[in-house]
């Protein structure tokens, strides 16, 4: 079990993020996201704050999938938008402060 092979596994959902930003292919990105999720856990001491965050986690990144409106310009939408997709990014700083506590001190 490693924390650092957790937070390598975890910070490579920022391309994820950034994908579903573009609005390109929600659902599949938040499986993968629930993916990563499952694969991080396995490297850790999985407590019940991580647990809760990352159901969070998992949560607004299937509230993104389900409410993303293409903007067409329209400035309403892309900050409705950016605004649900900051909530996802935040949930993952959180779990990732969680993991950091893990990584044993050089």
């Amino acid at each position: 079990m490693s924390a650092q092979n957790a937070i390598a596994i975890l910070d490579s959902m920022f391309d994820l993020f950034k994908q579903m930003g573009g609005g390109i292919a929600l659902d599949l990105q938040w499986l993968e996201i629930s993916r990563r999720l499952q694969l991080v856990r396995r490297e850790v001491v999985w407590s019940a704050d991580m647990a809760f965050v990352a159901t969070k986690l998992k949560a607004h990144a299937a509230q993104y999938a389900a409410t993303y409106e293409p903007h067409a310009g329209s400035d309403r939408i892309r900050k409705a938008n950016a605004d649900r997709l900051d909530k996802v990014v935040e949930h993952y700083s959180i779990l990732r402060a969680h993991l950091e506590q893990q990584v044993p001190a050089a």
